[in-house]
């Protein structure tokens, strides 16, 4: 299963040094070379030991792809069906954006994104996108429900991040987004 990531799930799991998750929960994580900036080059450039960690996956097994699915004109062609998406797009930035159009071009079962825009913006528009969002801490729930991360190392991070940042998806989910992770 293909994977898509925006910057914060990114940058959580690797401050937590649990970005190996990713590549045990799905077949393949990609992401768009914006997010690879916002996480790496942005990153790199303030000192962040967790960029480094992502760059290093990024050149080992996470793919960085460019995307070419271009996400405004898909937009237009649907405003006639969905007349407030300009609204919906209120505080979703360039990274967002190209996650969002890298997992309509992949194929893409799940976006992986913290962001309570990109979600609802998603849901809103179930014609157009195919794919479900999930947070980082569903990642993190699916992992411990699998036997992949530990219990201790799972309330490390709720400890250290907090519930709010790890399961920002639930709200819109209801919770039911970990069940939705299956591995190929």
């Amino acid at each position: 299963m293909i994977g898509v990531s925006n910057t914060t799930p990114l940058i959580y799991l690797s401050k937590a040094d649990k970005l190996h998750l990713l590549k045990n929960l799905f077949e393949n994580v990609h992401v768009p070379t914006e997010v690879y900036n916002e996480a790496v080059k942005s990153g790199l450039s303030k000192g962040y030991s967790d960029a480094r960690r992502i760059d290093a996956t990024c050149k080992d097994w996470i793919i960085v792809k460019p995307t070419s699915v271009d996400l405004g004109l898909a937009l237009v062609q649907n405003v006639g069906r969905h007349p407030g998406i300009g609204k919906m797009l209120t505080g979703i930035h360039a990274g967002e954006v190209e996650a969002i159009s890298l997992a309509m071009e992949r194929g893409a079962k799940l976006l992986i994104a913290n962001d309570r825009a990109v979600i609802k913006f998603v849901l809103s528009i179930p014609s157009l996108f195919k794919f479900k969002v999930i947070g980082t801490g569903d990642v993190l729930e699916t992992a411990l429900n699998r036997g992949i991360l530990a219990q201790n190392d799972y309330d490390d991070f709720l400890r250290i991040f907090g519930t709010a940042a790890a399961f920002v998806s639930r709200e819109p989910y209801q919770g039911v987004a970990a069940r939705n992770i299956e591995v190929m």
